[in-house]
């Protein structure tokens, strides 16, 4: 009886406990966040702090704010009045649709749109509805989206919000925000608490609000944000600003998910094909990424991206034929015989070792559990000290190579052309990012990060590879490009010894490395046959040499005849 009593107590706390999580069960799946049915790789996650800390504004937008995290920061509001611009261009596209008919659609795809977002309790419902509208006509018009589509001349004008232009309806609610940026913090940071409203109703009253804020605060056209020296800047450097907004797209933490700016395009183009919004994209971040080879060509674009930067993310993936290639060590010790002949019996064991070693550790690679000594990285120099010669890769159109597609033949290790500056490492950056947030993209570009970390380790090797044209830089140092990729794999998580696409360039080039034919055979030449006066004066030497013995064998058997 007194068991049973005391348990009592206990069985009411455990019932309230399971309540308790029952309700925020249920609150996570109504968001969408556990039940499977997007890919996590369509999740934006924010950057972890650590990785963060080495270098903040890799992550955060210079000018242009996309999708919730960097809403309303005060570096991107000088570029707000664009995305009115996009707005009212977009509104004047098809008249036969209204604006509350893109609110609408877009309220209706709010509670999937929140699901993309690790934290989407940054801003309130109407805020988010509106930001998601902003931001897909924006990147329509501006990534040259609408293929084609114009305004007709005879609706131009009668096309537009309650015969106001929407630039002047909603420009001073956004420039308002301005000034009282604590007040909405705090709004926002109660916003998990505000009814969930959708509908038409919901958009009517959108919709109604922006009519009425343009009376209210027509004023404030002029915020004082633009002061003399943000509107020099905007209007003197428009290069600088166009240049950093193209690479803000490309931030993981400035996106917004690519179904919402499709169902924009839908209601834009009507009976068009909707395939050429994903096509004119494709060729647009094809455009930014014009400095770096890809494999995926215009005729063979991808169109499943989940965001921006996953579009950025699978031009860099490296193609299935580097995949699927079987990187060669070249066969030194046949041209030492050749050219060395009176060494022949002194490498004769070293020739054996090799070709066992060379056999031992590919039947090692291919088990399951290979040998981890031949699975080691080193610098450039201490490969071009065993023989390795670094070769630039020539683009060939007819089979085309991404920038990851490494390749070693006959001792040359051709590398693609890698362009260097701080647009790159911030791209670099994010694209790490955003594979570390995604298991289920692989390990690509930390394997390709990783390995050049390792391999332009220090200065020198900077300078070899960019003698070489591997690498070409606008640091104002080696040594910052050495330190810059070291950077850049700090906090990143990655397993050398699992599988990743480099694991068989790493096997061959470290056997290539332990043999101690090649490193002698390049000390050879580094330290002798790389001066031609010096090669002449052994080729010379060699030749005397030849023509000692062949005149002492001419004497041997003119003796022999004459006994």
């Amino acid at each position: 009886m007194s068991g049973s009593h005391l348990c009592t107590p206990h069985n009411d706390d455990v019932d309230e406990l399971a309540a308790s999580m029952i309700k925020e069960l249920i609150y996570w799946r109504s968001h969408g966040n556990i039940d499977g049915n997007r890919t996590k790789c369509s999740m934006m996650y924010k950057v972890l702090q650590c990785i963060r800390a080495s270098d903040p504004n890799a992550y955060e937008p210079r000018v242009l704010s996309i999708g919730p995290y960097h809403h309303g920061a005060p570096t991107s509001l000088p570029l707000e009045k664009e995305k009115w611009v996009c707005l009212d261009y977009v509104l004047k596209l098809n008249c036969n649709r209204s604006l509350q008919d893109y609110l609408t659609m877009i309220t209706a795809l709010e509670k999937e749109a929140r699901t993309c977002y690790s934290d989407d309790n940054l801003i309130n419902s109407k805020m988010f509805v509106e930001m998601l509208l902003l931001d897909s006509c924006f990147i329509i018009l501006s990534l040259n989206g609408i293929g084609g589509i114009q305004v007709q001349r005879d609706i131009r004008e009668t096309c537009s919000l309650d015969q106001n232009d929407v630039i002047e309806v909603v420009i001073g609610k956004s420039e308002g925000r301005v000034h009282d940026k604590a007040k909405q913090t705090m709004v926002e940071s109660t916003a998990v608490s505000l009814p969930q409203r959708t509908g038409k109703g919901f958009a009517h009253q959108i919709e109604q609000e922006l009519i009425d804020t343009h009376h209210n605060t027509k004023r404030c056209c002029r915020m004082d944000f633009y002061d003399g020296q943000t509107q020099e800047n905007v209007e003197g450097n428009e290069q600088w600003y166009n240049s950093s907004a193209v690479y803000d797209l490309l931030l993981l933490e400035n996106q917004i998910p690519f179904f919402v700016v499709t169902k924009i395009y839908e209601l834009v183009s009507g009976d068009r094909p909707h395939g050429l919004l994903s096509d004119n994209i494709s060729k647009f971040i094809k455009g930014i990424l014009l400095h770096f080879p890809l494999a995926i060509q215009d005729n063979n674009s991808t169109k499943d991206f989940d965001h921006l930067l996953h579009l950025c993310y699978l031009y860099f993936k490296p193609s299935g034929r580097s995949l699927q290639h079987k990187h060669q060590m070249k066969e030194t010790t046949g041209y030492f015989r050749s050219l060395l002949f009176w060494a022949k019996c002194f490498f004769r064991n070293f020739e054996s070792q090799e070709k066992e070693n060379s056999r031992s550790s590919c039947s090692q690679y291919e088990s399951k559990h290979s040998c981890k000594v031949f699975q080691q990285w080193r610098r450039a120099e201490q490969y071009h000290d065993a023989g390795v010669e670094f070769k630039d890769r020539i683009f060939d159109e007819q089979n085309p190579h991404s920038l990851l597609d490494i390749e070693f033949r006959d001792g040359v290790l051709h590398m693609p052309r890698l362009p260097i500056d701080d647009k790159s490492a911030t791209l670099f950056r994010n694209l790490v990012a955003f594979e570390q947030s995604c298991p289920e993209l692989g390990n690509d570009i930390a394997s390709y990060v990783y390995f050049l970390s390792q391999l332009i380790s220090v200065p020198d090797d900077v300078a070899l590879l960019s003698r070489k044209g591997v690498i070409v830089h606008q640091l104002d140092s080696d040594e910052e490009v050495s330190t810059l990729f070291a950077r850049l794999f700090e906090y990143v998580i990655f397993d050398f010894y699992g599988e990743h696409y480099l694991k068989l360039l790493c096997h061959t080039l470290e056997a290539h490395y332990q043999s101690r034919i090649n490193r002698w055979m390049a000390w050879l030449w580094h330290k002798h046959f790389g001066n031609p006066w010096l090669g002449f004066t052994a080729l010379a030497s060699v030749i005397m040499v030849f023509c000692s013995i062949g005149q002492t064998i001419l004497a041997f058997l003119s003796y022999m005849n004459t006994s």
